[in-house]
């Protein structure tokens, strides 16, 4: 328990590093005054530039892969510490998840940020990379596909997103992970869904107040 909270510390701390924030910040903009307001890859591309916008993106990515890269260390560490596990390839699933959820809730609700923060897709895709690369790979030909075939970038990923524990179920029985860290894998994935939906959610009433306020301003100047 003291190895997970210690995870979830560490990977909170590398994903409140608001990446886009600072990027925006260092062209003299705020990126929460461009654009939707969100703190993400495709505000900044679209408000920047794509090159800004694919640097944040692979920075994204990558704290997310960090934090669970270093939780998989710490539980390594733990397990031969207390002798638990019979070699390091044999961590305790609970810590790099912890390490991982904790990378999302930072980006989400980033302290350095006063708390506000971007929807978390790239960052889950880089939890997944260090451990389950299947079930994050998965989900990013899934997102792909549904915005080729929609072109709704938020409605692809809140299918996405709502399809993911299924996604990691399947994923990794296919590839014959035994039983029970599939199931801590699929246990682990709920509350980084539960987290990106709720971003997606306040970023769609967001949306709506502006277009409201929008269509009342128009309104008061006919």
């Amino acid at each position: 328990m003291g190895a997970a909270l210690a995870a979830l510390a560490v990977g909170y701390l590398l994903g409140s590093v608001p990446t886009a924030a600072l990027v925006a910040r260092a062209r003299g903009q705020d990126v929460f005054r461009l654009g939707s307001g969100n703190m993400g890859a495709m505000n900044t591309a679209r408000n920047l530039s794509l090159g800004w916008g694919v640097i944040v993106l692979l920075l994204d990515v990558g704290k997310g892969a960090l934090a669970t890269y270093l939780g998989l260390l710490m539980a390594s560490a733990t397990a031969n510490a207390l002798q638990l596990a019979p070699s390091p390839a044999a961590p305790s699933p609970a810590v790099p998840l912890a390490a991982g959820l904790g990378a999302v809730l930072g980006h989400a609700f980033s302290m350095f940020v006063r708390f506000r923060g971007g929807k978390a897709l790239a960052t889950t895709l880089g939890v997944s990379l260090p451990y389950y690369p299947a079930v994050g790979l998965a989900g990013l030909v899934l997102i792909v596909a549904l915005y080729l075939i929609t072109r709704r970038a938020g409605a692809a990923a809140v299918v996405t997103m709502l399809a993911y524990p299924a996604l990691a179920f399947l994923a990794l029985e296919r590839l014959g992970w035994p039983r029970d860290e599939t199931f801590a894998v699929v246990t682990g994935v709920l509350p980084i869904v539960a987290i990106v939906l709720l971003k997606h959610l306040l970023a769609r009433r967001k949306e709506a107040a502006l277009t409201a306020n929008a269509d009342g301003a128009r309104e008061r100047r006919r």
